[in-house]
């Protein structure tokens, strides 16, 4: 991974230290027939392939595999009134962790430790919006990185497609993108992109990272359980 990129992920990590333990009435947790199920002891396990890159100091000896679980666990977590339900992260390589899934209204998204550095807010999905609608968030609470203003841009890019995820086979399946772009003076400018694919009542089947138009990070879902 590169050494910017880790700089990058350092900074997105910076201000969501003020979360809480739930101080409101969370709302109910979406269902298992939904994009992003929220439903108690649900849970997702996916195969995880880390990339070295060309410009890497410290190249990594092939592909680095991992193995992630994330079982919602009935807790929630409160990020400035964004009201989230708990997912206990399982690595092999990184050890136990947790995600914060939530929905606002209709728009769909997680919390997530990008490691080994960053909690990140990933708005993946408006679940009534049409192919082509964007729309823009902060990946981190004060929209700067390193002093500069950070942007997302979030675009559902395919709706009900057929994707194939190793031996299986996911019908009604959306397809979004969340681009991140930096302004250091001359404009915003590409920083990381991600490809997020969901099953209808299963969740993520699949996100692909890209750090400056580099393939760096590939999730790919083995089996589930929804509940």
């Amino acid at each position: 991974m590169k050494k910017h990129l880790l700089v990058i992920l350092a900074f997105l990590s910076i201000g969501y230290t003020g979360c809480k333990d739930n101080a409101y009435t969370p709302p109910p947790p979406l269902q298992a027939d939904s994009y992003l199920p929220e439903t108690f002891g649900s849970n997702w396990r996916y195969r995880d392939s880390i990339y070295s890159e060309p410009t890497d100091t410290a190249t990594l000896a092939g592909v680095k595999i991992d193995t992630l679980t994330f079982t919602i666990n009935g807790g929630t977590t409160d990020f400035n009134a964004t009201i989230c339900y708990n997912a206990a992260i399982s690595s092999i390589q990184n050890g136990p962790g947790t995600a914060y899934f939530f929905a606002k209204k209709h728009t769909l998204g997680l919390f997530e430790q990008v490691t080994p550095f960053g909690l990140t807010d990933f708005e993946i999905l408006v679940d009534t919006a049409s192919v082509g609608y964007s729309w823009v968030n902060a990946p981190t609470q004060n929209t700067l990185l390193n002093g500069n203003p950070i942007k997302s841009i979030n675009t559902i890019v395919e709706k009900n497609i057929v994707k194939k995820v190793g031996l299986q086979t996911f019908t009604d399946v959306i397809h979004t993108s969340v681009n991140f772009q930096v302004n250091k003076g001359t404009g915003f400018h590409n920083v990381a992109y991600y490809d997020f694919y969901m099953a209808k009542g299963i969740g993520v089947i699949e996100k692909d990272a890209y750090v400056y138009g580099n393939l760096n990070e590939t999730e790919t879902i083995i089996d589930y359980n929804i509940k």
